[in-house]
């Protein structure tokens, strides 16, 4: 089997893009993929119009070597756009191997590790009994910037209402309610432990992104400033921004975005080394189908699997996106059709240009830039 073409496509779907990858065989098999950077899809549509000379003609079923291939053979290594780009293009290939096969990607992941998967889904204080009473038992709160402005952040008003807001959750929720919140990488460590240690004796399940990911260092020393549990890693780009986080235990829980980290290749990498420090994974999921689809065979297959983030409904985009699975609240099923169980109506994309999105910025009240 030689890939004949590689295609990127780039569109827009309610207020946000998706870069969707097309990859087409001699044998007339086709896979299809979804890269992660969100706002920069056509820097990764240009990034997969570079590749193309290189991996048509190859096997599409040597995953791992092309997946060498991308990352590292302009000599310049990826970095996140690049890296959101090959993973497009790697789900795509898995896609293509297990059509060939005729058997799920999870078959070839290491086959199956659970019966179901669950997942978590967005929730305020007010809306998390009615969520738990829908069937939830895990709910992600976003923490919010202590503003009236959509545009603001007030650091010292974001903690407190940090510590306020995890106190209402749990006494509307109760005991059994697995509640996470989500900093969104929006405070500096002293804030951020502030944060962390007021709410600790409500057990938060995680604090996601207390920090930037850039520097792993500041994890290592901000492990040390409080007992919750840590769920980082949306913002890596490979096993190697992976590296320091895992190796010397800053987190608890490994955030791995199939879409941004280079695919399913570089995910159950990224799994394993995690399962050595005996830290679970918990996708990030934010995308469209294609990426929900991904992380579903990512997490039958993984050992250390734990929940997985209910980004998008499960039917967004009927028009363009036929589902082979299915989602009863809190749980996706098993996907047994071949591939990653999607299948894309091509006719349908031509309806939803791609249209730049650019992340809100937010400011301090002194007009500083702060992150979103």
């Amino acid at each position: 089997m030689k890939i004949t073409d590689i295609t990127p496509i780039p569109i827009t779907y309610g207020h946000r893009g998706m870069l969707l990858v097309k990859i087409e065989t001699d044998e007339g098999i086709t896979g299809w993929g979804e890269g992660g950077i969100s706002g920069q899809e056509s820097g990764m549509a240009s990034i997969i119009e570079t590749f193309r000379p290189r991996l048509v003609g190859e096997d599409p079923r040597r995953i791992d070597h092309l997946w060498q291939v991308m990352f590292r053979g302009g000599f310049f290594e990826a970095g996140t756009v690049m890296s959101g780009a090959i993973s497009a293009v790697d789900i795509a290939l898995w896609d293509v191997l297990g059509k060939s096969l005729g058997v799920p990607c999870w078959q070839l992941l290491g086959g199956r590790s659970r019966d179901r998967i669950e997942c978590y889904i967005g929730a305020t204080p007010a809306s998390a009994r009615e969520r738990m009473d829908e069937g939830w038992r895990y709910l992600r709160m976003e923490a919010r910037s202590g503003s009236d402005s959509p545009d603001e952040l007030d650091p010292d008003a974001a903690v407190r209402l940090v510590i306020e807001s995890m106190h209402e959750a749990r006494a509307v929720a109760g005991p059994d309610a697995r509640i996470c919140i989500d900093f969104h990488t929006r405070l500096n460590p002293p804030a951020a432990a502030q944060a962390c240690n007021g709410i600790a004796e409500m057990r938060p399940f995680f604090v996601e992104d207390p920090l930037r990911s850039v520097s792993p260092k500041a994890y290592v020393a901000f492990r040390q400033r409080t007992a919750v549990p840590l769920a980082v890693g949306e913002e890596c780009s490979s096993k190697w921004e992976f590296q320091q986080l895992i190796e010397e235990d800053a987190i608890d829980y490994a955030r791995i975005d199939v879409c941004n980290v280079g695919g399913l290749t570089e995910a159950r990498k990224v799994a394993a080394m995690a399962e050595t420090h005996f830290i679970d994974v918990i996708p990030h999921n934010p995308l469209g189908p294609l990426s929900a689809a991904a992380c579903v065979h990512l997490a039958v297959a993984i050992p250390n699997f734990i929940v997985l983030e209910y980004g998008v409904g499960a039917d967004l985009a009927p028009d363009i996106f036929d589902r082979r699975f299915s989602f009863t609240a809190p749980h996706y099923s098993i996907p047994e059709a071949p591939g990653l169980g999607v299948e894309v109506n091509e006719a349908a994309l031509e309806k939803h240009p791609w249209m730049l999105w650019s992340a809100p910025l937010l400011h301090r009240p002194d007009g500083g830039l702060n992150n979103w």
